[in-house]
């Protein structure tokens, strides 16, 4: 008696099936593959550069010693003095430091080429976190933000795609829902990052970053100036316009890399304002780091177009 009725989805509903689109609809591991390899490179390269050093950094009578890191660690934190003294019947303290710091120049390698690609990161995150977070005094923005990406790597499908796992049969490169989960994990994460940085300069010193007066006073400090540019103070504009723009970029990226249409020139404007600091500053490592989390995330396609720019 009764027409079959229609039914339409509720406005809730709607939302609900939006939101699960957007984070699970399959997506290709490429980009995360990109993230994983580049990530890989730089922290190889900046253990490489430690190497020689590393028992100055880190080692039981480092410039830094371990009594005073003490008092600077987080209660609980993992650090060198437990593990040296549980084997102290079987190695010396530096030979404990050194084990460690193989250790995560192994785990990054096994990222690096994606053999046994989650171990690996397991290992690294773990090592880094024993031998670079407990140690306050030698590290900087590149050992935090290596050390919350290392952690994300552990979780997500990075060894699906460009790996020795791929080749071996212990992982697909197909789409995946847990592609898409990390992809968007990452992708938001970035943007908090950049515009809660953005906000804390504007607000955090205000007058000084827009004053321009935060960037002068860096680009003179011995510890990052690399170039004579003392000739800027003859135009106290182009101060402030070397301030804004970064600002700039961090105020925008939340905003203008998520759609198609502007996603490239915010990704490129991105990885520029990076490579500028990585010049100007000396921070190649940092500036490094940065790029290689916009360049995977954003600029390598998925196979199901919902990235459009393809290196």
């Amino acid at each position: 008696m009764h027409a079959d009725i229609e039914l339409r989805p509720t406005p809730r509903t709607r939302v609900w099936d939006a939101f699960l689109n957007f984070m699970t609809r399959p997506a290709s591991p490429r980009p995360l593959a990109a993230l994983r390899i580049g990530l890989s490179a730089v922290l190889l390269t900046q253990a490489l550069a430690l190497a020689f050093n590393m028992l100055d950094l880190f080692g039981p009578r480092a410039i830094v010693q371990w009594r005073i890191n003490e008092h600077m660690n987080v209660d609980g934190l993992p650090r060198l003095a437990w593990f040296a003294s549980w084997f102290s019947g079987f190695a010396t303290s530096e030979q404990v430091t050194q084990g460690f710091f193989l250790g995560y120049v192994g785990g990054l390698s096994m990222m690096l080429i994606g053999w046994h690609t989650r171990m690996g990161a397991i290992l690294a995150w773990f090592t880094h976190l024993v031998v670079f977070m407990t140690d306050r005094a030698a590290v900087y923005g590149v050992d935090d933000f290596a050390h919350i990406a290392l952690f994300y790597c552990m979780w997500m499908p990075l060894g699906n795609y460009w790996s020795l796992d791929v080749l071996a049969g212990r992982a697909s490169p197909a789409p995946s829902p847990e592609a898409r989960i990390g992809l968007r994990v990452w992708q938001i994460h970035l943007c908090v990052v950049y515009l809660s940085s953005a906000i804390e300069k504007t607000l955090g010193a205000g007058s000084q970053w827009l004053t321009g007066e935060l960037m002068w006073r860096t680009i003179m400090m011995p510890t990052f100036c690399r170039f004579d540019l003392a000739w800027m103070s003859e135009y106290p504009l182009l101060v402030k316009l070397g301030t804004w723009g970064p600002l700039g970029v961090e105020y925008l990226y939340a905003f203008l890399i998520w759609p198609r249409q502007t996603r490239s020139l915010m990704a490129w404007s991105t990885i520029a304002m990076h490579a500028g600091i990585a010049i100007v500053m000396g921070l190649r490592l940092f500036g490094a780091e940065m790029a290689v989390f916009t360049a995977a995330i954003w600029l390598f396609k998925m196979d199901d177009g919902s990235a459009d720019v393809r290196l």
